[in-house]
């Protein structure tokens, strides 16, 4: 689904490029070394995570996204989430 541009979303412009701030849900992993019974092992849960980010690039596999940049157009804070287990992505408006 496209997403509705809206004249109060945040943006930013980096090398005459304009990103978009987004709220991203996902689903990450979670490990847990520790010894336990059967019982207690199975009980873990993966996480579901709230990222805030710009989006650098989304292709068929995989979300692009950075936090922080610098002046000189360089990109910080940078997270590569493969789709699948993104649960979803909405544009941020002031």
């Amino acid at each position: 689904m496209p997403e509705r541009n809206s004249k109060n979303d945040i943006k930013i412009k980096i090398n005459d490029i304009e990103y978009s701030l987004h709220e991203v849900v996902w689903e990450d992993i979670v490990g847990d070394s520790s010894i336990q019974t059967l019982e207690e092992a199975l009980k873990i849960q993966t996480a579901t995570i709230k990222t805030y980010a710009y989006i650098l690039k989304k292709d068929k596999k995989y979300l692009y996204t950075f936090a922080s940049y610098s002046q000189d157009g360089c990109f910080g804070d940078r997270n590569i989430i493969p789709l699948g287990v993104v649960q979803k992505i909405t544009k941020i408006s002031a």
